[in-house]
């Protein structure tokens, strides 16, 4: 319930179509004016005082009997009418102000009613005789602007239809690769400087709704889910027949739009810098990926737009695992007969061999077979013969998409290495467009029929001439082994068949000792699971926790970093990056 002002809504409109973000690092400024109505209990405390209850009761005659003792009290107490609405009518009196009759509070105490009733049915609303009859569906509805419940991180909490759920509304804009799916930038009134993400989950037991049931066992299991690089579960709640997710940080910024127009805050840092983030992000999102198959929790969908860019900070976040996909009713929508029957393009260019194949059908028909594209390419095979002027054709057909994926794990680590190169490709200061276009070139269509296949998995030998005559070539030159690894282990990574690609936790340990290496860091990555034998005077920023700094290996020895944990332990000694 806020109040905007000094807003152009179609520079807004802009902004929300680039997926919440501003190009060259410009990110939607906050109205100049935002003022909200929402009526919690710091704010009822801060209004209702002995001033404003003077100014709201205009008869000098009922002025007066507010510093009169209560008739109910019959000795046993000593406050006056003014004293007991600050203590214990407030909601009730802003609720009759609301209706135009504050002066009814002296009938509402002398009744023994207190805040504590509230709310109250409309049954129970007639016993108190309000002034009107027309005003007791009038307070049945406005005695919940003044029953706000706070939501609290971490919880669960399901609101009544007629109750008002404390969260403003920033923008909106839908969920790519989904056709309803819709999330919602949104912040708390009184912490208008951090913002979160909101999703809706329709429940019930309808098409494209989740039983209210099997809403409560997923947000079990995304409560479960703590890494530093995966999008968190700030809390949730019902309300409508509606389940809402409210995610942080906010899904704001994806690779894909950081990737095309870098914020201010990416330019401002120095080369060595940049360099230096670049290798943290593949080693924390593989450390993301391993955290959650350690958890039997696959991804499913790992894709740009599920890659996250804190602009102000520069980390990079997991988002959208399986189990939340689930909470999306878009999912079990039929495929659109356009783009050859696949409804996100994202997760076709960006998935795993396995998961995209087709079968080819063969069929009879009296019409003339017909060319059918499959990943780019057209097959055609048929045998006609006459019989009484009547053609008959042989045809293969091409039929639904399938997949063939019997280890989850190895599908998303081919995923997650089209991201790596997409990276890697801006660290090379190369354009991902032109990535794109490389991939594309032998499996261009014609100018009539759908946009070329750019996707990785029916072009790995154009993915792989990228690799060795851009990226690998420009690593050679700068003579950067980092990089170079790091390219080598994508290859491994991007194998077409799945047994031949590394596990996750495997990426992350191969991912380890290459940001650990000091052309890279001078310092113990955050991320990752392996032990090397380095000398510690590699590594700066290292301190225990009385605040020594470590700059020699004797007290250390061998360097441990486990994943997710931010401790390393050697000879009874207890160490904290900080």
């Amino acid at each position: 319930m806020a109040a905007l002002t000094m807003a152009d809504p179609a520079r807004a409109d802009f902004f929300h179509s680039m997926y919440g973000y501003g190009g060259h690092g410009a990110s939607l400024p906050p109205p100049v004016v935002l003022t909200s109505t929402w009526w919690d209990e710091q704010k009822i405390e801060e209004t209702v005082c002995p001033r404003y209850i003077r100014e709201r009761i205009t008869d000098s005659a009922l002025r007066r009997k507010l510093e009169e003792p209560l008739k109910f009290g019959e000795g046993l107490t000593e406050a006056t009418y003014s004293e007991w609405i600050v203590e214990h009518t407030r909601k009730f009196f802003l609720i009759l102000c609301d209706l135009g009759c504050p002066e009814y509070i002296f009938n509402i105490i002398d009744g023994s009613w207190d805040d504590e009733d509230l709310p109250l049915s409309m049954a129970t609303i007639e016993r108190l005789e309000l002034p009107a009859v027309s005003q007791d569906k009038k307070f049945a509805k406005k005695q919940y602007a003044y029953l706000v419940r706070e939501l609290a991180e971490g919880q669960h909490t399901d609101f009544e239809d007629e109750e008002l759920v404390p969260l403003e509304v920033m923008s909106r804009r839908t969920q790519p690769g989904s056709a309803k799916q819709t999330v919602e930038k949104v912040y708390f009134p009184r912490s208008r400087e951090v913002y979160y993400s909101r999703r809706r989950v329709p429940l019930g037991y309808g098409s494209h709704q989740l039983p209210v049931e099997s809403f409560l066992e997923e947000l079990e299991t995304l409560n479960s889910i703590t890494h530093d690089h995966i999008v968190k579960l700030h809390l949730s709640y019902t309300h409508e027949n509606v389940g809402f997710l409210v995610l942080s940080p906010a899904l704001e910024l994806n690779i894909k739009s950081f990737i095309q127009y870098p914020p201010t805050t990416w330019k401002s840092n120095t080369k060595e810098e940049r360099r230096r983030i670049i290798f943290n992000w593949v080693l924390c999102l593989s450390d993301a990926l391993a955290y959650l198959y350690d958890r039997g929790i696959a991804h499913g969908d790992i894709k740009p737009s599920s890659i996250i860019i804190e602009q102000k900070t520069n980390r990079i976040f997991l988002s959208d695992i399986s189990n939340s996909k689930r909470l999306d009713p878009t999912q079990n929508i039929p495929q659109s007969p356009n783009c050859g029957g696949i409804q996100d393009m994202e997760a076709y260019e960006y998935g795993a061999p396995e998961l995209w194949q087709r079968t080819l059908v063969s069929q009879e028909s009296s019409s003339p077979p017909t060319n059918t594209i499959f990943s780019g390419r057209t097959y055609r095979k048929s045998s006609t013969h006459s019989e009484d002027s009547i053609s008959i054709t042989n045809s293969t057909q091409i039929g639904q998409w399938t997949a063939f994926a019997s280890n989850p794990s190895k599908s998303d680590v081919f995923s997650l290495a089209c991201i790596f190169l997409e990276i890697f490709t801006f660290h090379a200061k190369r354009k991902t467009t032109a990535f794109a276009s490389h991939r594309s070139h032998k499996n261009r269509r014609s100018r009539e029929s759908a946009p070329p296949d750019s996707s990785f998995h029916s072009n790995l030998g154009q993915v792989e001439t990228w690799i060795t005559d851009s990226l690998m070539k420009d690593a050679r030159k700068k003579m950067d082994i980092p990089f170079s690894d790091g390219l080598g282990l994508c290859r491994e990574m991007l194998q077409r068949d799945p047994e031949n690609r590394p596990d996750p936790r495997g990426v992350v340990g191969r991912l380890y000792h290459t940001v650990v290496a000091p052309a890279v860091a001078p310092e113990l990555p955050h991320c990752g699971s392996s032990e090397v034998d380095v000398p510690m005077g590699l590594f700066t920023g290292w301190k225990d926790e009385s605040g020594r700094s470590l700059s020699t290996a004797s007290s250390l020895g061998r360097a441990s970093k486990r994943s997710t944990i931010s401790t390393i332990n050697s000879s009874d000694k207890r160490w904290m990056a900080i």
